[in-house]
């Protein structure tokens, strides 16, 4: 079966170690049970449930979990609320679908402990039917190792940025604490759907992961800069440096008394040619702590080659390009610390 949606297309990509018990089959004899109302049959409280039906017994069973997978990707908040129907009567399935308080968890997920029927082939409508579903302990069985190990990493990195003194630093390892929390977050998020009881148990940690920007802006307010440019021209590289840094939550100070690091920024022109020139100038950047500790690096050589007939014309084309250049791409390393 292909799916004409993008967001579908990872369904087959991401099963893993899937378990399926299905055989193939004729027509069945008896109709089974969970023709007739299959979340009866896998009650919410021990399965995740859903149901396919196409025109071949193998497209059914595609269906039926391709439908677990969109339930993993589209659905499901802490207390989501489901009132589903099914029912078989006269000639054709009827089934009326009510969700409350949908959310989006994941754009991709890994299905495991996925288990289906028997397909079945319902003759008053021509189509084969099948259930797939996860057996909500089994599958917690499987996928607990998977949220202790994204826990332990987590508090791993916690710890490490605490016994930090320096504040700049302990920014930086509170903020890879940060990305760390995410996944485990995202983990946690899985675990919520497969089994909300279990998950549960980790409110507490959740707490945990959610203090973390608090912190980092609180050691932020503890690191004060002083800007140091040479080079510079018209003071293009000196004010878009401190906008940088202000905006990634750092005090810049005018006075280098009163601060606890010092951000060494050096612009080369690297002109070449005479009559007219050509620049492609550079920015090398370090903010060392008054102990003499370097606590973040950076360099910036502009893309763009400039060309006039002066020098000076030549920096003032040339440097505004640089300091955009250069402020996304510090935005971007102090945002991956």
């Amino acid at each position: 079966m292909i799916f004409k949606n993008p967001k579908l297309s990872f369904i087959f990509a991401f099963l893993s170690f899937l378990l399926v018990s299905c055989a193939s089959t004729s027509v069945s004899g008896l109709m089974p049970a969970w023709m007739t109302d299959y979340r009866s049959v896998y009650p919410d409280t021990e399965y995740i449930v859903q149901r396919g039906r196409a025109d071949t017994e193998e497209t059914a069973k595609t269906e039926a979990v391709a439908q677990i997978a969109r339930y993993f990707q589209t659905s499901v908040s802490a207390n989501l609320k489901t009132s589903i129907q099914s029912v078989t009567s006269g000639e054709n399935v009827s089934e009326t679908t009510s969700i409350v308080n949908d959310v989006d968890v994941m754009s991709q997920v890994d299905l495991f402990a996925v288990e289906t029927t028997d397909p079945y082939y319902f003759n008053k409508e021509n189509r084969w039917y099948c259930v797939a579903y996860i057996e909500r302990e089994k599958a917690w069985n499987q996928y607990k190792p998977t949220v202790e190990n994204a826990k332990d990493e987590f508090y791993a990195m916690k710890k490490n940025a605490e016994s930090e003194i320096d504040p700049f630093t302990k920014c930086v390892l509170y903020g890879k604490a940060w990305k760390s929390g995410k996944t485990f977050l995202e983990k946690l998020e899985y675990a919520r759907i497969l089994n909300l009881k279990k998950e549960s148990a980790y409110s507490d940690d959740r707490k945990s992961v959610s203090e973390i920007p608090a912190l980092i802006a609180a050691e932020k307010e503890k690191c004060t800069v002083y800007l140091s440019v040479t080079g510079d021209c018209g003071n293009i590289i000196s004010s878009s440096l401190s906008q940088t840094l202000s905006k990634n939550g750092f005090k810049v100070a005018k006075n280098q008394k009163k601060t606890n690091y010092t951000a060494h920024a050096e612009v080369e022109v690297n002109a070449s040619g005479n009559d007219p020139i050509q620049v492609q100038p550079s920015l090398d950047l370090k903010i060392v702590s008054t102990a003499g500790k370097t606590v973040f690096a950076s360099q910036t050589k502009s893309e763009k080659k400039t060309i006039a007939y002066t020098l000076e014309n030549a920096q003032k084309k040339s440097y505004p390009v640089l300091a955009e250049e250069s402020s996304k791409i510090i935005n971007l390393e102090l945002s991956r610390k």
